[in-house]
């Protein structure tokens, strides 16, 4: 066999794996997730509206001295090279035929391949989904307290990586509970973890708990079948369906005779039930069970202990997996003219395309952070910003709020492809096709408070009131209009455009009436416990979304 006639120690794989990663990541195309979070990199908090704050602390470790993509992924490579590593300790750091298995295991997982080199918040999610794995294994071992402070540090990590991480502490405490409380070591375990997560949710609460309402009631959708099946099916693709077999006789054939093995049982089963249950709920991301390839690793490596013989079939169809991925890799990062498809996450021709025709002046995108970020990478800083308005989700753009730069300056607004406005044109990024008009002299509005008075009994005028920190016009190049706005069941905006406002200017700091009128109809609110909302908009797009908005008394 290979590892009989050729010596090889674990740190030669290591360092071919984090070479491998780093020509990965210098040379494969950025996703725009990637770029957004390369924003948060520049502008380092306990918190972010999407994610906790470790996906923008390894970013900031290169953005600054590497070049290029390189530099934005610098950390995420060296953290997959420390998931190994906390591999290869937490089964007990094997030798011989046993280390190449181990390594042909890893090598055939998609999800640890992908999270080598890519920027995301799954990279630190599975560093100490690893680191955690180790420490409860050990704490599990000596209940002392200094195993359990460890244990209660990578707690802490887990969830500073990705809230997915509650699931992960939840599923392997559960089958050990009743032990485990009566372990006054575990209580330090849990309490230092949750001291070490303070700051994060002092963040949280300083901005109004932005990612637990997104994440627990802004993605719930209406039930489809297809949610169901393509989480199924993604859950064969990301675990490799060479390795099902083998994964099914893991957990057939062998019985777990410690309280560390029945967690990771509980840990792969609890979360794939979890995640299927949430489909009735919307739809899930493939990655969000990317953390169950480390348990699967370690069942997978112990029952070949037991079982010898099937470690021949099991090695050929993990480098087959393997090779696949490789092949995989390569393809991402061949230049795009050796390639007969059109290259993914190829975004940086049409930046480039656009800074030709923006040139230093900002680029302001609607409902779109995606395309802001990837706009300021590629293009080497350019401003770039976004908003959000009731057609798409708020993203951590909103929070930041540092538009006010660009209020009566020159801007070149991309809007989606629905923008009905004149002067436009036709603008296409990498799939998709936008509008594209220059600004004179652009209005920010996203930061207004606006006051409405609805109408009781047989009086329908209704008043609105806005007051704004700045001068503002409404009649400007891109005209500013106001909305009534409603919310249907299912969770859709709809909206009708008021005429006739009262002024075309807005003075700063000043509180102006700028609507007293009928309401239109279908938006009659009388009788009704759920009030209409009211937004300003740009002409041609929907209302800006979340508004400071305030009902006035009856």
């Amino acid at each position: 066999m290979l590892s009989q006639s050729v010596r090889v120690r674990p740190y030669h794989l290591l360092l071919a794996w984090l070479l491998l990663n780093m020509l990965q990541a210098a040379f494969t195309p950025l996703d725009p997730d990637e770029t957004y979070y390369w924003m948060y990199a520049g502008r380092l908090d306990w918190g972010y509206f999407d994610h906790p704050p470790a996906v923008a602390l390894l970013i900031a470790l290169g953005k600054d001295w590497l070049p290029g993509s390189l530099g934005l992924r610098f950390g995420h490579v060296l953290a997959g090279g420390a998931t190994l590593t906390a591999i290869y300790y937490l089964v007990g750091r094997p030798r011989g035929v046993a280390l190449w298995t181990l390594a042909a295991l890893a090598f055939a997982q998609p999800m640890l391949q992908v999270y080598g080199f890519i920027a995301t918040p799954d990279g630190p999610l599975l560093l100490f989904t690893a680191l955690y794995l180790l420490a409860f294994r050990n704490y599990l071992q000596r209940l002392d307290l200094p195993s359990a402070l460890i244990w209660g540090v990578t707690m802490a990590g887990l969830l500073y990586s990705k809230y997915h991480g509650l699931m992960l502490i939840f599923f392997t405490v559960l089958p050990s509970l009743v032990y485990l409380i009566q372990k006054p070591s575990a209580w330090v375990a849990a309490l230092t973890g949750a001291c070490l997560f303070l700051p994060h949710l002092y963040w949280q609460y300083a901005h109004d708990f932005p990612s637990f309402r997104y994440h627990l009631s802004g993605r719930d959708d209406p039930y489809q079948f297809k949610f169901t099946t393509q989480y199924l099916l993604n859950q064969l693709l990301i675990f490799s369906p060479f390795l099902l077999y083998h994964y099914w006789l893991s957990f057939t054939r062998v019985r777990p005779q410690d309280r560390f093995g029945r967690s990771l049982r509980w840990l792969v089963g609890g979360m794939l039930l979890f995640f299927l249950y949430s489909t009735t709920k919307g739809r899930t991301e493939a990655q969000w069970t990317a953390l169950l390839s480390i348990p699967l690793v370690y069942i997978t490596f112990r029952a070949v202990e037991g079982f010898p013989e099937w470690r021949k079939n099991l090695l050929r169809l993990c480098w087959l997996t393997g090779g696949i991925l490789v092949v995989a890799r390569l393809l991402l990062m061949a230049p795009r003219e050796w390639l007969p498809f059109e290259k993914p996450f190829d975004h940086q021709p049409w930046v480039e395309r656009l800074q030709t025709i923006a040139g230093s002046e900002p680029v302001i995108v609607e409902n779109s952070y995606r395309y802001a970020s990837l706009y300021e990478f590629y293009s080497g800083g350019n401003p770039s910003w976004t908003f959000t308005d009731v057609a798409y989700r708020p993203s951590q753009y909103d929070i930041w709020q540092r538009d006010t730069v660009y209020h009566n300056q020159p801007v070149w607004l991309l809007g989606q492809g629905n923008w009905k406005f004149s002067g436009q044109e036709t603008f296409r990024p990498q799939k998709g096709e936008l509008r594209l008009r220059r600004i004179e002299n652009f209005q920010v509005i996203d930061d207004v408070a606006l006051e409405a008075g609805f109408p009781t009994g047989s009086d329908d005028s209704l008043r609105v009131y806005v007051t704004a920190p700045r001068e503002v016009r409404l009649d400007g190049d891109l005209p500013i209009d106001l909305y009534l706005i409603d919310q249907e069941e299912d969770g859709a905006y709809r909206y009708q455009r008021l005429y006739n406002l009262s002024v075309d200017r807005l003075l700063s700091g000043k509180r102006t009436l700028l609507y007293a009128g009928r309401i239109p109809a279908g938006f009659a609110p009388t009788g009704t416990s759920v009030l209409p909302t009211i937004g300003l908009g740009y002409r041609g797009m929907p209302p800006l979304r979340d508004q400071q908005l305030t009902y006035l008394p009856e």
